[in-house]
């Protein structure tokens, strides 16, 4: 399951290579996850910065009962989450409920992707966390009003705006 459990061990005795090998394994993808939840990659760098300090200080509690990349990006979405609530993060209030959205015909996949993380920063805040947690991270909506100390309905309301407001941005930037 841990493919580099000897990099870890050896992280784990303090050894300064080890950790850097980890680093350079596992930043991107952590940066990337920043990203897609802050919104900005200043802030992201920083706490990517952070996330690794405070993974290699607990690296003793890293028990091997997930992969160290599922561990690692817990934390970051952790201390993501904590970045944001030092900021009042704003949630669009405007009940989604009746929103018809209408099914278009299936894109290029890699464009659309490409497309969708550019368009993610145009998203307000709260519905470019919700979005993010909810797809990227695999959070339902309990596990999302939980962490963000929303309710269940907010999360619902801004995953709804999020897809929404989405599509339209795809649709302006996408050429079919």
């Amino acid at each position: 399951m841990n493919i580099h459990g000897d990099l870890i061990e050896q992280s784990k005795q303090g050894d300064r290579r080890a950790q850097k090998s980890l680093f350079d394994l596992y930043s991107r993808a952590v940066f990337n996850i920043g990203v897609r939840i802050l919104g900005n990659a200043n802030d992201a760098a920083d706490v990517t910065q952070d996330t690794f300090v405070d993974a290699f200080t607990k690296l003793d509690q890293f028990a091997y009962r997930s992969t160290f990349g599922a561990w690692l990006k817990q934390i970051m979405v952790n201390k993501s989450l904590n970045f944001l609530q030092q900021r009042k993060i704003h949630f669009d209030t405007e009940d989604l409920e009746d929103t018809v959205v209408e099914e278009d015909e299936p894109l290029d996949i890699e464009q659309m992707m490409l497309q969708l993380n550019a368009s993610l920063s145009d998203l307000s805040e709260g519905c470019r966390i919700v979005f993010t947690l909810y797809h990227f991270e695999g959070l339902d909506h309990q596990e999302i009003s939980d962490k963000l100390k929303i309710s269940v309905s907010t999360s619902k309301s801004q995953l709804k705006r999020a897809r929404m407001l989405l599509r339209e941005l795809l649709t302006e930037k996408i050429v079919i």
